[in-house]
């Protein structure tokens, strides 16, 4: 497996506590459109970052994003299941990345989803239940309806779900551990095993790949495998953003990312008369939630925009200022001069002026309209420049092979536009994928029913992370939903394993 390199930070581990992974789940299920919070606990010490993938049934990979470790030390994530999900059990695979350049599985752990779709309970289903708890070793929990009360933490990371058990049920997959795993030491990085081929599906062989990242506005280089394979890394970014990679010769490629697949799962979680109640309670629920114009749980989370490059054009130009000419060849035949550009039966070729060398160079420039890259003249002379905010050119040779190294041989056009263009280029369109780096940080929403006037229902009542120095006092918030509730708590010792303890507590009608 082939590797390519943005920008890499280093985090060496030169030593393991304890190489086993878990999870913790919210809650022991979830139903189709809930979002289900979890905190994975990794081998110690604990890569940086993690990739998350989500299998369906079927061994299929239905989404994937990345965890980083935060202040705590813990890798917190969440995932909304989508509304269409059939009844099954679904996977979340958590693999790293070695500085030897290995991807490791830390561990794949299934969880039972069910459709919203009304279902008739099996009368022999038995609920399922989950791995057996940690032993609570010095840990202590006190709860009631009021407020939580855990002792012995010893500064240690860790997880509280409260849970209304009279809906959800005592048992279920809500802790999962795995087994042994290797060790690092990890590379504190985002990953991606990709693919190249050309249209007809060959793969592309080449020791020069430029992959550009509009993002950053940077350009790195990969070097493929046999079958056209090569792992991509890249800083760390939030949300999904485009790629681009470009062959150094004409030819026509296509880049996708490779997504592995498991092996199919065909038992199905119980269908228990618990779970099908519950699934009759989530629909109604959700009939309250739509009155009020929300949904049960909101998600907020801001995505971080990512830096972008600083570049100094050698020359540029507010294109505003232009946009009575009929198109952009007018523009560079009136006032952008450093491009010349011929018209041979409707075609258009251009030439940038190499200003220190007081030449034009020999072929076409490389075009970056709006991040994407381009060499059809065609397209971009017939522009309208009304539609163009920004120009810059760059032409000076130094410049060019630090910024744009292999593909700006022949100078670079920079465009920016008032809307992005629906007709880019198909040939140039091909070259582009997406890639997804880290999930948005964002934490599960209280919801206090004295001060709202939406219903407080959810089963869950609360889910916190977070790091004790001895102790941590909890608040619970108001709940309109009476019964038995049960706290989770799972917490990490100081040798790395993980600790857990557990109690219930009962929420009297109002």
């Amino acid at each position: 497996m082939r590797t390519l390199s943005f920008i890499i930070a280093l985090t060496l581990a030169t030593f393991s506590l304890n190489a086993q992974t878990a999870i913790h789940f919210d809650r022991p299920f979830h139903v189709a459109g809930e979002v289900a919070w979890f905190a994975a606990y990794a081998p110690q010490p604990a890569p940086k970052k993690i990739k998350a993938t989500v299998f369906a049934p079927d061994g299929t990979a239905v989404d994937y994003f990345f965890l980083k470790e935060d202040a705590n030390g813990q890798l917190n994530g969440y995932y909304r299941w989508p509304f269409e999900v059939a009844t099954g059990y679904y996977r979340i695979n958590l693999q790293a990345f070695t500085t030897d350049r290995r991807v490791i599985d830390l561990g794949t752990f299934r969880h039972a989803v069910y459709s919203d779709q009304r279902m008739e309970p099996s009368a022999t289903a038995t609920a399922g239940k989950g791995n057996k708890l940690p032993a609570a070793n010095g840990l202590t929990l006190q709860a009631s309806p009021d407020g939580l009360q855990i002792g012995g933490l010893n500064g240690a990371a860790y997880s509280v779900s409260v849970v209304n058990t009279d809906v959800s049920g005592e048992t279920g997959e809500a802790f999962l551990q795995g087994t042994e795993t290797p060790r690092g030491p990890w590379l504190d990085t985002l990953f991606y095993n990709a693919n190249v081929s050309l249209q007809d599906g060959s793969p592309v062989v080449t020791n020069l790949l430029p992959v550009f990242d509009p993002g950053r506005y940077e350009f790195g280089f990969a070097k493929t495998g046999p079958n056209g394979n090569f792992t991509l890394q890249l800083g760390a970014f939030e949300g999904e953003k485009d790629l681009q990679v470009r062959a150094l010769d004409p030819a026509d490629i296509k880049p996708t990312v490779a997504l592995p697949k498991l092996a199919a799962i065909g038992q199905e979680p119980p269908l228990t008369k618990e779970v099908a109640a519950y699934v009759d309670l989530s629909r109604r629920r959700r009939k309250i939630y739509q009155l009020f114009a929300t949904v049960e749980t909101e998600i907020e989370a801001k995505i971080t925009a990512e830096e972008r490059r600083k570049l100094s054009p050698n020359r540029d130009f507010d294109v505003q200022d232009y946009k009575a000419f009929p198109d952009m060849y007018t523009f560079f035949k009136e006032v952008g001069g450093e491009l010349r550009v011929k018209v041979k039966k409707g075609n258009y070729s251009g030439r940038l002026y190499n200003a220190p060398n007081q030449r034009f160079f020999l072929d076409s420039p490389l075009y970056i309209v709006d991040g994407k890259l381009t060499q059809n003249e065609n397209y971009i002379n017939t522009m309208s420049p009304a539609e163009v905010s920004y120009l810059a050119y760059y032409y000076v040779g130094s410049e060019l092979r630090k910024y744009f190294p292999a593909l700006g041989n022949n100078g670079v056009i920079q465009i920016e536009t008032l809307r992005e263009p629906t007709k880019f280029p198909e040939e140039d369109a091909d070259d582009i994928f997406a890639v997804k780096g880290l999930q948005p940080k964002a934490s599960f929403q209280v919801r206090d029913a004295a001060d709202s006037d939406v219903p407080a229902l959810s089963p869950l009542l609360l889910w916190k992370t977070g790091k004790g120095e001895s102790s941590a006092s909890i608040s619970l918030p108001a709940t309109d939903d009476f019964g038995s509730y049960r706290v989770l708590v799972i917490a990490r010792a100081a040798d790395g394993s993980l600790r857990s303890v557990s109690k219930s507590f009962t929420v009297e009608v109002k």
